[in-house]
């Protein structure tokens, strides 16, 4: 019998959902998308307090989860671990320790916070901000020579674009991994659409009318994620965290 890697509870304020400690990060996440469009009609408006327990995550698996969560709910809010029950005791003791230090703990531990999500953090607001009311379609695995991907709205990609391969999609594309395809986004004409990738090595760029053919040594040089847009008729690419550089 095949191990069950997600398993969804539900909450007086939400869903939790424990996340096998075991298993393959990647094969966790297409359980996660697969359960969600499952259930998606318990959720109602998407309004949904979700908590992810069982295992440590990294700051990489916490931002694929989030991915599919605001594809498929886009209004909930994630959170990670038990919701913290606070006991008498603790409140007293807590009341006892002197304003300033409680003051330079909750400093600290919001530095601490705020320095782990500091290189995701764009990528999650691309995520959250453009899919709450748009479609998109959640892909997991590598597009190979010859195979085209599409979605009638955004899409994400898990996995990589190898050569030869395609995406299209009418609205935006993301790809967390390599890409060394195609991609076409805007399809429809929106010339306001853009294409982020991990590892940004494509063939080829298409967005809205504007076309762009990439040599090998226009990308080598590429360190960060880029993120391809078009502009006074032309694409271009940026540093998905820093400056602008014309392709």
């Amino acid at each position: 019998m095949e191990k069950e890697l997600i398993k969804l509870k539900g909450t007086i304020d939400g869903v939790k959902i424990y996340l096998d400690s075991e298993g393959n990060i990647s094969d966790i996440i297409t359980s996660l998308y697969e359960k969600l469009r499952q259930f998606r009609k318990f959720f109602g408006d998407g309004h949904c307090n979700i908590y992810f327990v069982g295992r440590t995550l990294e700051a990489s698996d916490k931002m694929r989860l989030e991915a599919v969560v605001s594809a498929m709910l886009p209004e909930s809010s994630v959170n990670y671990g038990e919701r913290k029950r606070v006991s008498g005791a603790e409140i007293e003791k807590t009341l006892e320790l002197p304003k300033e230090e409680l003051e330079n703990a909750k400093a600290e531990e919001e530095a601490r916070a705020e320095a782990a999500e500091e290189p995701f953090r764009e990528i999650k607001e691309v995520v959250t901000t453009n899919f709450k009311s748009s479609r998109a379609r959640f892909y997991e695995g590598a597009v190979r020579e010859g195979k085209t991907v599409e979605s009638d709205g955004h899409l994400i990609l898990v996995g990589d674009v190898e050569k030869g391969g395609k995406l299209a999609a009418v609205g935006n594309v993301i790809i967390m991994g390599r890409l060394s395809g195609s991609v076409e986004a805007g399809c429809m004409g929106n010339d306001n659409a853009y294409v982020i990738a991990m590892d940004f090595e494509p063939e080829e760029i298409r967005i809205a009318k504007y076309y762009r053919k990439f040599e090998t040594s226009e990308t080598e040089g590429f360190t960060a994620p880029q993120k391809a847009f078009s502009l006074d008729e032309r694409i271009f690419t940026e540093d998905f965290i820093t400056d602008n550089t014309e392709i």
